[in-house]
C-alpha cells in the first residue's frame, strides 16, 4: 500500500506542478493581451490627437487662404471700381477661375489626407486584430489541451469542436 500511496502522491504533485505552470503561462498571456490592448488604446488616442491636429491645420490653412482671398478681393474691388465695364468683367472671370482653382486644390488636399489617414488607421487595426486573434486562439488551444490532460481526449474533442 505504501508504493501505491507514493505513486498517487507523486501523480498529485505532477498534476499540481503542471497546473501551476499552465496558470502562470495563461497569466503571462493575459498580461500580454492586456498590454497590447493598452498599447492599442494609447496609439488610438495618439492617432486621434494627430488627426485632430491635422484637421485643425487644414482648417486654419483654408481660413488663411480665404482671408487672403477676401483681402485681395477687397483691394481689387477698390481699384477696379474706378475702371470700365470690360475690365470688371475680366476681373470677375479671373477671380472666379482663381476661386475654382483654390476650391479644387482644397478638395484634392482634403481627399488625399482622408485617404492616407484612413489607410493608416485600417492597417493599424488589421495588425492589432491579427495579433489579438492569434493570442485568443492560442489560449483556447492551451485550455483545450489542459482539458484533455485532466478529463481525457473525448471531452477535449467536443470542447475544441465547440470552440472552432
Amino acid at each position: 500500500m505504501g508504493r501505491f500511496t507514493d505513486d498517487l502522491a507523486q501523480l498529485r504533485s505532477h498534476i499540481d506542478s503542471t497546473r501551476e505552470d499552465r496558470l502562470s503561462e495563461q497569466n503571462a498571456r493575459i498580461f500580454s493581451v492586456k498590454a497590447q490592448i493598452s498599447d492599442f488604446a494609447a496609439t488610438r488616442v495618439s492617432n486621434g490627437i494627430q488627426d485632430a491636429n491635422a484637421r485643425a491645420a487644414f482648417v486654419n490653412n483654408n481660413a488663411n487662404d480665404v482671408n487672403r482671398l477676401v483681402n485681395s478681393f477687397h483691394n481689387f474691388r477698390q481699384v477696379f471700381g474706378r475702371q470700365g465695364r470690360e475690365e470688371r468683367a475680366a476681373f470677375v472671370n479671373d477671380l472666379s477661375k482663381n476661386t475654382l482653382d483654390l476650391l479644387t486644390g482644397f478638395n484634392v488636399d482634403h481627399k488625399n489626407a482622408a485617404e492616407r489617414d484612413a489607410k493608416a488607421r485600417a492597417d493599424f487595426v488589421s495588425v492589432n486584430k491579427s495579433s489579438v486573434g492569434a493570442y485568443i486562439n492560442e489560449a483556447a488551444q492551451d485550455r483545450a489541451g489542459a482539458h484533455a490532460a485532466f478529463f481525457g481526449t473525448g471531452a477535449a474533442k467536443k470542447k475544441t469542436a465547440f470552440i472552432a
